[in-house]
């Protein structure tokens, strides 16, 4: 109930703020239309909303999965070798200091207008804090360990999976967190640069034809999806993250 209201009340006061503002300074709908002509746009065209977003979710779900796969796969490549993480980091940290803006036109012309370029561009946003997490867990091992190592000497391969390996974890499940957080924008710009369905190539022919109320009624339905999302994936990740370290 608790978390009920904690979601339900700051929508609350958000939609009368909106509607305050709207009233207050006599906005014109085609500028920012109120909540209940966003509400009306959602009701008529909920098989058209529908059916972009669920365009856009799948961009989200699939993107988030493979870039955090990817992403822990190349940790645990790099994570035990000093010397291919000083060779490998410029090109992650280079991957997203570009803007993403500069990115997708590439992507859009290698990959085409459909599915695999929105995909290709969520992954890559997710792929970077997933990397970055799990790399901070393999450094997280206390320098006390390392006498103890280097008097056990045990094997590289067992070190990596009973010790570095179950440290990263926790860290990796932060990361995809903070990923399922910035996932959406991977696949808003994609559609943004060049698409024929989502959300966000619903938003930009609303705007170009002065379909206000419509262009925020796609908003609205894109920030509840976000929403969604990272909460079933903290949820996840929260759950098994207790249950990790309850066994280990």
């Amino acid at each position: 109930m608790n978390r009920i209201l904690g979601y339900f009340l700051p929508v609350t006061l958000l939609i009368a703020v909106w509607w305050s503002i709207v009233v207050l300074f006599d906005i014109p709908h085609f500028i920012l239309p109120a909540p209940d002509r966003v509400a009306t746009v959602l009701f008529d065209r909920f098989t058209l909303i529908s059916v972009h977003a669920a365009t856009t979710a799948l961009e989200i779900i699939c993107g988030l999965f493979l870039g955090s796969i990817m992403g822990f796969t190349v940790a645990c490549l790099i994570g035990d070798s000093k010397r291919l993480q000083s060779i490998t980091m410029p090109t992650l940290i280079i991957s997203q200091a570009l803007p993403v803006f500069a990115i997708a036109p590439i992507l859009m012309l290698w990959l085409g207008y459909g599915f695999a370029s929105k995909l290709a561009m969520t992954t890559l946003i997710v792929f970077f804090p997933v990397t970055a997490s799990t790399l901070s867990g393999f450094r997280a091992l206390p320098a006390s360990w390392d006498v103890t190592f280097q008097t056990l000497r045990p094997r590289r391969v067992k070190l990596f999976f009973y010790v570095r390996l179950p440290l990263a974890i926790p860290y990796t499940l932060s990361g995809v967190r903070v990923a399922a957080s910035v996932a959406p924008i991977g696949a808003i710009v994609g559609e943004w640069v060049g698409s024929s369905s989502g959300l966000g190539y619903l938003m930009l022919h609303a705007n170009a034809r002065g379909q206000t109320d419509l262009m925020f009624a796609a908003l609205v339905v894109l920030c509840s999806e976000a929403l969604m999302i990272w909460s079933v994936t903290n949820r996840i990740t929260l759950r098994f993250d207790k249950k990790y370290t309850a066994n280990v």
